[in-house]
């Protein structure tokens, strides 16, 4: 009898501390929904899903490839990505490019404010180890042409800081841009930049977010384009020549008011560029969904002991009682 006893409470011992673990519940990560695939998103595929074929390769439907210099291979991947989507992928060995995608989003307010970012991306060269690794020449960059061009070189494009060298893949602030649209749509540029180096260099784009910035007021609206009159020109004068030195200097004719204000536009000849129509993403602005919280992408699964061990110690307690019950009657039976 007490050899069963003796095997009978370590096995009881042993369910009531895998018990817990067994009823315990996973905890759920409150990741914000993935802003690519919902359904405010002002983006036609934000997620980047297969796509399409194209002189520079395959794009992600509903976007369009540029190439400021070089000329990458553009591949859709699935092994790189946020969502079961896939994402926007294009390389090159070691020749140097300046390339991305662009989207022109439609049915805009003009002088409303209008915030995107691309929430997943990376830019890696891999030197032939077959390891992607972080490098001083790849960098990234987001940039809107408020009136709706599909010039990536145009000066209408406002461009917005660049990221290089770093492993920041998730929602970094430099590729988040807050902008006024100044028609009644505007293209939004995703750009990948490889200054060259030996290796292949790689660049992911997924989770392409875009939305109204309700929390900025209305922007104001550029000056009006003046309008050119020509002045008749006057007859020849017959007056004496030496009556010319009395002549009052003529004014000098004004130069046209340009379309758009100069601080407005990225002036190509200015080190310091003024784009009053771009807010700093790191400004104060509502909170935007993001692909996900900037987490460690390793953070290690949590449990809820609370309920595994209030669910263990129940069981434990019924276990114990019917074996110390099994115990008793033996031992009555035993005695009578």
């Amino acid at each position: 009898m007490q050899k069963i006893i003796k095997r009978i409470i370590p096995a009881i011992l042993l369910v009531a501390l895998v018990l817990p673990l067994v009823f315990a519940a996973p905890v759920v990560r409150a990741f914000p929904d993935n802003c690519g695939t919902n359904p405010s998103n002002m983006f036609r595929n934000g997620s980047m899903a297969p796509g399409h074929d194209t002189s520079f390769g395959i794009v992600s439907q509903e976007w369009q490839p540029f190439a400021i210099k070089g000329s990458p291979r553009f591949e859709w991947v699935d092994n790189e990505k946020w969502d079961a989507n896939g994402a926007q992928y294009f390389w090159s060995d070691s020749v140097p490019f300046d390339a991305g995608i662009y989207q022109t989003v439609g049915g805009l307010q003009p002088n409303n404010y209008y915030r995107f970012r691309i929430g997943y991306s990376h830019a890696r060269l891999d030197p032939g180890n077959a390891k992607n690794e972080i490098h001083p020449s790849m960098g990234r960059q987001v940039g809107v042409d408020p009136f709706g061009g599909t010039d990536a070189q145009s000066p209408n494009v406002l461009w917005g800081p660049s990221i290089f060298n770093s492993a920041a893949g998730m929602n970094p602030p430099e590729l988040t841009m807050t902008f006024a649209a100044r028609a009644d749509k505007a293209t939004m540029y995703f750009r990948g930049i490889f200054n060259g180096a030996q290796g292949r260099a790689k660049v992911w784009f997924d989770v392409a977010c875009m939305e109204a910035a309700t929390d900025m007021p209305t922007a104001t609206a550029p000056a009006p384009t003046a309008t050119s009159t020509l002045t008749p020109t006057a007859p020849r004068p017959t007056a004496p020549r030496a009556a010319a030195a009395a002549k009052v200097p003529a004014t000098p004719t004004p130069t046209k008011t340009p379309t758009r204000i100069v601080s407005e536009i990225r002036a190509a000849d200015t080190a310091t560029p003024t784009p009053i129509m771009l807010i700093s993403a790191l400004s104060a602005t509502a909170t935007p969904r993001y692909a996900r919280t900037d987490e460690p992408e390793s953070a290690p699964a949590t449990f809820d002991m609370g309920m595994g061990l209030v669910a263990g110690a129940g069981i434990m307690l019924t276990l114990g009682g019917l074996v110390f019950f099994g115990i008793g009657f033996v031992w009555w039976q035993r005695v009578h």
